[in-house]
């Protein structure tokens, strides 16, 4: 039966062309930061060097009989100009693992203990809706964290103080010898990881005392890591039960189409519907992989608040060290005033003379002169050790304060595009409907 049959998507008039839905391309993930570096007056590695991850490769390591998948990226960068504190080559073309990108922000961590370190994209899947894989292999799910590990270098190289590290440039142009930590020396990166805990664990314990502005700010990261976690979960059971909805319509599609062919007068009508709702169902998918991309960017801040927490951790650390610095020199003055204090009495020192236990005037001369130096060291220590945290909370305050702004600009324009593709498919939906209504009315 020959139809002329309108797309769906024809002469919408609800729908403006104009409307930037493209901006939630994959690759537009780390757009906000690139404008960022473009308008800032800072000079940062960025504004040298383009930093892109163009493809993916899974690999396989191990005999056959245990054989182990794995995947890796492949690093491109071409400089724009050589004229950076740290030589850098023309281009450069490097494959790392996942594994390395951990070990690169790792040893960040602890060079730059007093900054919020950008946060990688998820291992394994998580948040994901019922028709997604959650296989860390997945083709689709691999592609998703490429986006998301050059969004980690792009913020990495547009920070002020983190675009000047030396292995950064050796991550990103030296195949090999980048890190002087060996992934398979014993226990490798999990005993680092476990002793950092602890040592955190350690700190929150025994600190008497911890700075307010600080700790509103770890309250405030673990507010939002609560939220951004619920939303993304109200997210996948909206975005579950919309994709059952759409397809439902598929079938009303079938049945439209398959009636059309026995009914001769209606089948015009009939067919036009069924097409309408086979188009219909067919759209949620689009929807779907465009809402992922902005459930990315959500995850992307999830996981930045984790950032701002540690953060907070190594400041207790160090609030820590300032008062073993001050129990230390207590301890100290402590022991001295009970030696002054002790004056043995006369049966003390007949029997120190007897026995010949007794301290004679130089011993004892030489014993204070130690101790007032113990004193005297322990005092720089805690003068030195109350210097690096006031200049800790410092950077830390003012590295706070930059990701509160970064994290306005980036979540406003995140919810704003998901707002966006809600209007898209709410008017999709209406037009959708509006012509199975023109064509059901054609039904004689």
């Amino acid at each position: 039966m020959a139809t002329d049959v309108q797309a769906p998507n024809s002469g919408w008039e609800e729908i403006d062309p104009d409307e930037k839905i493209n901006l939630l391309a994959p690759e537009s993930n780390g757009t906000s930061a690139v404008k960022e570096v473009i308008n800032s007056p800072e000079d940062v590695l960025l504004k040298h060097l383009e930093i892109s991850i163009v493809e993916s490769e899974k690999r396989m390591n191990g005999p056959l009989a245990i054989k182990e998948y794995y995947s890796v990226y492949l690093i491109e960068t071409k400089a724009i100009d050589r004229k950076w504190i740290i030589p850098l080559a023309p281009t450069g073309s490097v494959w790392r693992r996942y594994s390395e990108f951990e070990l690169l922000r790792m040893q960040m961590e602890e060079n730059y203990p007093d900054t919020v370190i950008p946060p990688l994209p998820e291992k394994k899947a998580t948040y994901t809706r019922q028709t997604q894989s959650s296989d860390n292999i997945d083709p689709i799910f691999v592609d998703r964290r490429r986006v998301g590990l050059e969004s980690f270098l792009v913020r990495v190289a547009s920070h002020p103080i983190l675009c000047r590290d030396k292995v950064l440039i050796k991550f990103l142009q030296s195949e090999r010898d980048w890190s002087d930590i060996d992934l398979n020396a014993e226990g490798g990166k999990y005993v680092h990881q476990a002793e950092v805990k602890l040592k955190n664990m350690n700190a929150l314990l025994r600190v008497k005392k911890v700075d307010d502005s600080l700790e509103q700010h770890r309250q405030y990261s673990m507010e939002l890591q609560t939220g951004l976690g619920n939303l993304l979960r109200t997210r996948v059971r909206l975005a579950d039960r919309l994709y059952a909805i759409h397809k439902l319509h598929s079938n009303y599609g079938r049945v439209f189409s398959e009636w059309s062919a026995l009914e001769k007068a209606m089948g015009d009508g009939l067919q036009k519907a069924g097409h309408y709702m086979d188009c219909y169902s067919a759209s949620i998918d689009a929807i779907l992989e465009e809402e992922d991309i902005v459930a990315d960017q959500l995850k992307e801040y999830y996981y930045f608040s984790q950032a701002v927490q540690a953060l907070c951790n190594r400041h207790q650390m160090a609030q820590y060290q300032v008062e073993k610095a001050e129990s230390h020199l207590a301890l100290q003055k402590t022991s001295k005033e009970n030696y002054d204090g002790n004056d043995p009495n006369v049966l003390s020192k007949l029997w120190g003379k007897w026995t010949g236990a007794s301290e004679t005037l130089e011993e004892k001369q030489a014993k204070i002169r130690t101790m007032d130096q113990n004193i005297d060291e322990a005092q720089v220590q805690l003068e030195a050790t109350k210097n690096r945290l006031g200049e800790f909370t410092q950077r830390a305050k003012s590295e706070v304060e930059r990701f509160q702004k970064q994290k306005d600009d980036d979540l406003k324009e995140s919810l704003a595009n998901y707002v966006m593709l809600q209007l898209k498919m709410c008017k999709m939906g209406l037009q959708t409907w509006k012509h199975i209504k023109e064509a059901l009315q054609e039904v004689p």
